[in-house]
């Protein structure tokens, strides 16, 4: 049965999942992998809070299956309940610091509140975790994308004109102040 309803899962009918995973927990209401199938049913559905409950049932019943924590806690980041998944995602990390996809998934929360370095933090801890190629690929890529906003977000057209006008980082505006007195002083 847990089969089949996980085979309806992966052809992309969602709802008959759904109903699949929902009569196996009648038969084995305290197996993990059946809400874990029925809360990605649901994810995929957007049906945030439901998708949330069945990932926090099995993260209860498994508690050592990284997935259900970082399924839940994706729940509630779509559900716009960014600082509770960020938690999600720090207790998971406490248990297993080497969860590669957690870091990486903590670093787009913690970049999409503007909190830039510890986002640079999360992709360098997934960098020592071990990470396999494609997630490599993936951090490699994050990265990229956040180092070019960031040159955007930082960029002042007249800072190379300040360099110009002294090496000093003060010496444009030194030599401004030094030309305002010098000319009062003659006046």
């Amino acid at each position: 049965m847990v089969e089949r309803a996980y085979g309806r899962l992966r052809e992309g009918f969602f709802e008959d999942a759904i109903e699949g995973f929902s009569e196996c927990l009648l038969v084995e209401p305290s197996e993990p992998k059946v809400y874990h199938g029925r809360a990605l049913s649901y994810f995929q559905l957007k049906k945030w809070s439901l998708a949330a409950a069945d990932f926090l049932k099995a993260k209860e019943l498994d508690p050592d299956e990284p997935e259900n924590w970082i399924g839940l806690a994706m729940c509630l980041a779509m559900d716009n309940k960014i600082y509770e998944s960020i938690e999600v995602f720090e207790e998971l990390l406490i248990r297993q610091p080497r969860c590669v996809r957690a870091h990486t998934q903590l670093a787009r929360l913690y970049y999409r509140l503007g909190v830039i370095a510890k986002g640079h933090r999360q992709l360098e801890m997934a960098l020592v975790s071990r990470p396999s190629l494609a997630e490599r690929r993936t951090i490699e890529q994050l990265k990229s994308e956040q180092l070019t906003l960031d040159k955007k977000r930082y960029y002042r057209p007249d800072f190379e004109l300040l360099h110009r006008e002294s090496p000093l980082p003060w010496g444009g505006f030194l030599k401004r102040i030094k030309a305002l007195f010098h000319l009062k002083s003659k006046g």
